[in-house]
């Protein structure tokens, strides 16, 4: 083979290189403490509730990710376009302290909301429950996998 013939093969084979090397990469250190981040937390779990409340599904569908899980209080898994296809009516949320910790692409919120909702045609008083909330840093956005309500069940409100 010429030179010339020989150049082609070993650009693809080094991009091809390239490109695994590039997709085996990952910021996670399983001997690295997490660190604090509280307000970051905070902003994911907000741009959620916010989402859900406006019933903005365009800015939900790049908040979660395509793995994303959500479990309900009542057991029940919902995954990512049951979810997008049946958003709760949100009237109304505060979070309460919200705790986050991050480790590389990944980051943790464990927090309490008030939340006025309608899920299913049932109402649901607004009394604090806690939740847990797992993201990922994608492509340089952050990204929910996995959502979970873990208030005990109760009795909804009368319509």
């Amino acid at each position: 083979m010429t030179p010339r013939r020989l150049l082609l093969p070993a650009l693809a084979l080094a991009l091809i290189a390239g490109l695994i090397a590039g997709c085996s990469s990952s910021s996670y250190d399983p001997n690295a403490a997490p660190t604090s981040d509280n307000a970051l937390a905070k902003t994911q779990v907000t741009r959620l509730f916010q989402g859900v409340k406006d019933k903005d599904t365009a800015a939900l569908g790049e908040l979660l990710a395509p793995t994303f899980q959500l479990q309900r209080t009542n057991g029940v898994p919902v995954t990512r376009e049951q979810y997008l296809a049946d958003l709760p009516d949100l009237s109304s949320y505060t979070l309460l302290p919200v705790t986050g910790l991050r480790s590389g692409d990944l980051l943790t919120a464990t927090y309490k909301a008030k939340i006025d909702f309608i899920v299913n045609g049932q109402k649901y008083p607004g009394t604090p429950v806690p939740f847990l909330s797992t993201f990922v840093l994608i492509d340089g956005s952050w990204r929910l996998v996995s959502h979970a309500n873990l208030g005990v069940t109760s009795t909804p409100a009368k319509k």
